[in-house]
């Protein structure tokens, strides 16, 4: 489990829409937005090499769901900064990983973070 703090960024700096898109979706490069705004986002790799849905973090007070159209496994918050903290990281820990771990745990083994 780790965090990255990363730029939001879109196709064109008009577009209102802004996309987090996994590399291998589409060629390499780095696009760039020009409001430099900085989200977090939390993600999490198993042993085997699989991944969990990540966690966002935005800066601001509040959002409401209708904004996001994402997987009801990814876990988003906002902070004022845009940064995890405590809260947030203890919020992710009980909301995402506790509940997608558990359900790939055919084992019944302990599971370890």
């Amino acid at each position: 489990m780790d965090e990255k703090g990363c730029q939001r960024g879109g196709g064109r700096k008009t577009s209102p829409e802004k996309y987090f898109v996994p590399c291998g979706r589409y060629p390499k490069y780095k696009a760039r937005s020009g409001n430099l705004e900085l989200i977090t986002i939390i993600e999490c790799v198993c042993a085997d090499g699989t991944s969990l849905a990540p966690g966002f973090v935005f800066g601001g007070k509040s959002y409401h769901k209708k904004w996001f159209r994402a997987h009801p496994d990814i876990c988003v918050g906002t902070s004022p900064n845009g940064w995890t903290d405590d809260f947030i990281c203890t919020k992710w820990f009980e909301k995402s990983f506790i509940p997608q771990a558990t359900a790939r745990n055919g084992s019944g083994k302990p599971i370890l973070l």
